[in-house]
């Protein structure tokens, strides 16, 4: 069996949170099952209630994501990705419509 082509989103609300531990534990658990990361995706100081056109780092995901460029997306919560239920539906649905996974 291949190692899923992974991707890592990271975000933290504010310019004085660090996105470290979540990459820690990210890091942790692909070792642990085997993934290979393609890219790290981070926004620092966004909130979740912004859309993607605020979110640089989450809207190069979502285009990656349609280019295919990995298999697997891994966050270390849902609100992480978003805090709109609107807006996790369209992620989520994305995703699915092209075939990738997500890891939470």
């Amino acid at each position: 069996m291949t190692a899923k082509r992974t991707a890592l989103y990271l975000r933290v609300s504010t310019d004085e949170q660090t996105t470290e531990n979540q990459l820690r534990e990210l890091l942790a658990v692909a070792e642990r099952i085997g993934w290979t990361i393609t890219e790290i995706y981070e926004d620092v100081g966004i909130s979740g209630a912004k859309g993607r056109d605020k979110r640089p780092a989450f809207d190069k995901l979502l285009k990656d994501a349609a280019r295919r460029k990995f298999d697997l997306v891994a966050a270390c919560s849902v609100d992480r990705l978003g805090r709109s239920l609107q807006d996790l539906i369209s992620f989520l649905s994305d995703i699915h419509s092209y075939g990738i996974d997500l890891y939470l």
